[in-house]
Parts: structure tokens; C-alpha cells; sequence
């Protein structure tokens, strides 16, 4: 297994870390529920974990489409979401039409990411409701990282990451684009359901 990256991050049988993603999922689950979306584009989707679990939760019927650009992960995920559209693509540049979907999704992709103004402009373009946004949480994501041993040259930051948010920065960021609705924190991260503006 890798050491590090989503498949790495789901499928750790460290209860601690388990414990965390069910409570990032519960936010996840509570956050979009209600929502009633029909169309949903998981961008970054990797292996689809969370599609895979927000399908699972749900009471409507709804159609999946994932796009990442991690082939490998892409090819990983027909064994977790075998029901899931998905092309090789990058956030930045969406292979879809405007307000294609009812529902985006965007976890843990906007910190990887050297223009993520950009990425959030092409989210807005193609959903027609709302965006489901997550990243870690600074600097506790990296305070943790640190007890863990992990990362200790970069002070438990972890080498992919390009971008640094408090929540408070991030719903500051993430306004800038679309109506915040909700944060949630589901602590090592920082939720946000958000609404495009009409």
C-alpha cells in the first residue's frame, strides 16, 4: 500500500485514523443529504470513498461522475464505485457543461493545488446548486502529523500540500465565489456546503 495519498488514508486499519474519517463522513453525510441532488461530479475523486459512502446514506437515487487525475486511483476505484462515470481530468479544466450538476464535490484537492482560485471558478461553473468543499484544517492537520511522526522536517506538513487555511481563511477564500452556507469541522478538517449565487 502506498504511504501516503487516499487509498492509503481509507484503507489504514489504524483505529484512531478510522475513527476520524467516520466523523469527516458523518459532517459529509449531514452537510448534503438534504439537498435532494440528482447530478453529482466528485472532482479529485480518486477512488470515490466518498461518493461511495455519501450514495450508501442517501434516500434519493443518484448518478455519480467522478473525474481525478491519478489514473492508477481512477482504475483502483471501479472495485469501490463500479457505478461511477469517470474520466482522467483536472479540476482545472472540467470536461463538462455549465451547471452540469446538482451537487460538486471537492474534498481534499484544493491544497494540492498552486492556482486553487482557478479550480474554484471551474467548480462554479459547472455545478447548477451547490459544492460540497473540504480541506485539512491548519494548523491542527499539521500539529497532528507532528505527533505522529510524520513530516517532521516540514514542522508535519505534508509534502503535497501547496496551500495552508484556517477554517476561518478558507470560508474567507471560498467566499469569494460562492455563498458559504455552512462549516463544519470534522477535526483534522474543515467543511464547507456552499451555494452558487444565481
Amino acid at each position: 500500500m502506498a504511504k501516503h495519498g487516499n487509498l492509503q488514508k481509507y484503507k489504514n486499519p489504524n483505529p484512531a485514523q478510522q475513527w476520524l474519517l467516520r466523523r469527516f463522513l458523518q459532517q459529509a453525510t449531514r452537510l448534503t443529504a438534504l439537498l435532494d441532488a440528482r447530478t453529482i461530479l466528485d472532482a479529485g475523486c480518486a477512488e470515490g470513498f466518498v461518493s461511495c459512502h455519501l450514495r450508501q446514506q442517501w434516500s434519493v437515487q443518484a448518478s455519480f461522475w467522478g473525474v481525478d487525475l491519478d489514473g492508477d486511483a481512477l482504475t483502483r476505484g471501479w472495485t469501490v464505485t463500479p457505478w461511477m462515470h469517470r474520466s482522467r481530468a483536472t479540476v482545472l479544466a472540467l470536461p463538462f457543461g455549465d451547471a452540469q450538476f446538482d451537487l460538486v464535490l471537492c474534498n481534499e484537492v484544493l491544497e494540492h493545488l498552486l492556482e486553487p482560485a482557478a479550480a474554484l471558478r471551474e467548480l462554479r461553473r459547472v455545478t447548477r446548486a451547490h459544492v460540497l468543499l473540504s480541506v485539512p484544517h491548519e494548523p491542527w492537520f499539521r500539529l497532528l502529523n507532528a505527533l505522529r511522526g510524520k513530516h517532521l522536517r516540514a514542522w508535519g506538513n505534508d509534502p503535497e500540500h501547496v496551500q495552508n487555511w484556517t477554517g476561518r481563511q478558507f470560508a474567507r477564500f471560498v467566499a469569494r465565489e460562492f455563498v458559504v452556507l455552512e462549516q463544519a469541522s470534522a477535526f483534522p478538517w474543515s467543511l464547507l456546503l456552499c451555494r452558487k449565487e444565481s
